[in-house]
């Protein structure tokens, strides 16, 4: 099972590249492309700081949190029940941090691209690995969750 972290780390990694890569590629303008007018636009920005631009410009901060946070769960998962979820929800968040962690390290930037607007509300703009380590977050506190939950 350890070996199926692996591979959903690696395959979310692959993901995140390339449709970065893509869409930095192509849209050599930085213009916003509607999909789906007052909804969802593909809208290329640099972010230098975390979720929502926070610790904007904090690179000496966020590289080496995320490589704690990444060596932390190398180990951790050593250890770790071998679920289906458990590896999906690993990979996930493994693949994300390696991606974004790859783009501080080679531009000193993440590149976002995904923007949505819910109400007029407009969601903050992310990527794929944002939303891989929000997703294998959820997964795991789900996890954790409905284990509690058994054993009392």
């Amino acid at each position: 099972m350890k070996k199926n972290i692996l591979i959903i780390a690696f395959v979310t990694l692959f993901i995140d590249l390339i449709t970065k890569y893509l869409v930095f590629s192509i849209d050599k303008f930085n213009n916003a492309i509607i999909i789906i007018k007052n909804f969802f636009e593909i809208e290329p920005v640099k972010n230098s700081g975390a979720a929502f631009s926070m610790f904007d410009n904090m690179n000496f901060f966020l590289i080496p949190a995320s490589i704690i946070v990444l060596v932390y769960l190398l180990r951790y998962i050593r250890y770790a029940e071998n679920t289906k979820l458990n590896c999906i929800s690993y990979g996930l968040i493994i693949g994300g941090l390696l991606g974004n962690l790859y783009d501080r390290l080679l531009f000193g930037y993440v590149r976002d691209f995904l923007s949505f607007n819910f109400w007029s509300f407009d969601f903050a703009i992310f990527n794929v690995a944002d939303m891989a380590i929000v997703i294998g977050v959820i997964i795991y506190i789900a996890l954790i969750t409905i284990r509690r939950k058994q054993t009392s």
